[in-house]
């Protein structure tokens, strides 16, 4: 083709038909040029088509993620629930009188787990590596920041800060009363004082109010997490 084109090109230059051959310059220009710009927008298309496959990866793993922790919220719901159970079990306990037995070991030692907020966010921290400009919906995008980066951030700090500062509280009040045994389980030590005690009763409802405060905020979790995985099903829904 590099042939033919000299070839004219040479022949038009013998000719002495000078003004034929700029004619042909600038077309086999425009052509050259034309070709680069096709050149380009393949390229183009190609790598919005590369990026466009990698934003629906993300999207799906962001989903996974989404799912992983509305299990573990709904996990955490209930054994908080669980806790709230016993602490109600150990306050009618202390309220009526009833003394104390073996069975209520377990729900005494209960009382003592701190929490932990743990998350799957492999996704988005992927996502921050590549660009969050990589997710193309503005809204979705919007939704994924802020759920990610800082709903789950946020609520973490808190459980965190509640954590340390409970924990801190029961190892004055609550071991004052109780100790475990070899299987885990909470002994009271002196019920009679244990009664008598405004603190450690404060305590046990100070941790109930807590314990509700931490089910609510998983389940808005849970609602959060569902709406942005429903969105981000209708936008991979969009693309198929």
């Amino acid at each position: 083709m590099i042939k033919f084109f000299r070839r004219i090109r040479q022949q038009l230059l013998t000719e002495n038909k000078f003004s034929k051959y700029l004619l042909y310059a600038i077309g086999e220009i425009l052509l050259v040029v034309i070709g680069i710009l096709i050149a380009l927008q393949v390229n183009n298309w190609n790598n919005e088509s590369a990026d466009r496959d990698k934003e629906i990866n993300i999207l799906t793993e962001i989903k996974r993620n989404l799912e992983v922790n509305m299990i573990q919220f709904s996990a955490e719901i209930a054994s908080q629930d669980s806790i709230i159970q016993n602490i109600d079990i150990i306050m009618g306990q202390i309220k009526n009188n009833i003394p104390y037995h073996d069975s209520l070991g377990t729900k005494y030692a209960s009382i003592a787990w701190t929490e932990e907020f743990n998350i799957a966010n492999s996704a988005f921290e992927t996502l921050k590596t590549l660009g969050f400009d990589l997710i193309s919906s503005d809204s979705l995008r919007e939704n994924v920041i802020h759920l990610f980066s800082i709903r789950y951030i946020r609520i973490s700090d808190v459980i965190k800060k509640v954590s340390s500062t409970e924990h801190t509280q029961l190892n004055t009040v609550y071991l004052r009363h109780i100790e475990y045994d070899k299987r885990g389980n909470g002994i009271v030590n002196d019920f009679e004082k244990l009664k008598k005690d405004a603190e450690f009763i404060n305590m046990l409802s100070s941790r109930r109010i807590w314990k509700v405060d931490i089910i609510n905020t998983y389940k808005e979790l849970i609602e959060e997490s569902l709406q942005l995985s429903r969105m981000i099903d209708r936008e991979l829904k969009i693309r198929e």
